[in-house]
């Protein structure tokens, strides 16, 4: 067995509600059987505190993005935002991708990556995209809802090894103008973008589903490989 002590440290950011920190354990399981070990990291943490005790990230799920950092003003449709986790989200992908640490961003992580460096957002796909597919799916978190096609010859083609895939979907935002120092690597059928990835970082991926939540073969790779490049 290997030794814990070898195992990659991976800080694992947190959702802030009424007062408590709460993060879905999935998350935490999928780092443990991939070969890390979680550290949640609570958003008033001072990152830089931390960042160097790491060997990974992990952006998590959670609330909507306050559109003022994409200059953009509230739409119809926009949901609860949390303007002091958006900045902490921000500023530990910046610090992150900075130092080059292995970075895997999930649904509301992955729009984090986009605004950090400077891309935007759908704020309500339904009104702003009203001829895509349902995102936001009313079956539960493991129900595989939609494909989602990879684009060839990037990191995360060569991780899932497939041209297409089966996800669960729960966003109503989505990624619009990508950030120059990114590309797209998934899109769904209606062109929603549905995963990003860092062309000049180690290992820098996000994704608009929830793997943690599927127990398929590209998931199992996708966590899999995030840990491998924490190492």
């Amino acid at each position: 067995m290997e030794d814990d002590k070898m195992k990659p440290i991976i800080g694992v950011t947190m959702q802030p509600a009424k007062g408590t920190q709460q993060i879905n354990n999935r998350y935490i399981t999928s780092i443990l059987e991939a070969g890390g070990i979680p550290l949640c990291i609570p958003n008033n943490t001072p990152i830089d505190d931390v960042l160097s005790r790491l060997d990974g990230l992990l952006v998590i799920g959670g609330d909507d993005i306050h559109p003022k950092f994409f200059n953009e003003d509230p739409l119809p449709g926009l949901g609860h935002v949390d303007v002091a986790r958006d900045n902490s989200d921000i500023a530990v992908v910046q610090a992150a991708i900075k130092h080059t640490l292995p970075l895997l961003a999930i649904c509301r992580g992955e729009q984090i990556l986009n605004i950090a460096l400077g891309g935007t957002l759908y704020q309500d796909i339904p009104r702003q995209l009203p001829q895509a597919i349902q995102h936001k799916q009313a079956a539960g978190r493991a129900t595989q809802i939609h494909s989602v096609n990879i684009v060839r010859e990037t990191k995360l083609s060569t991780i899932v090894e497939a041209e297409s895939i089966m996800t669960n979907s729960f966003h109503h935002q989505s990624v619009k103008d990508v950030a120059s120092t990114l590309t797209i690597s998934a899109t769904t059928n209606d062109h929603v973008i549905e995963a990003i990835e860092h062309a000049n970082h180690p290992f820098c991926i996000g994704v608009q589903w929830h793997p943690e939540e599927l127990n398929d073969e590209a998931s199992k790779r996708l966590f899999t490989a995030f840990v491998n490049a924490c190492h």
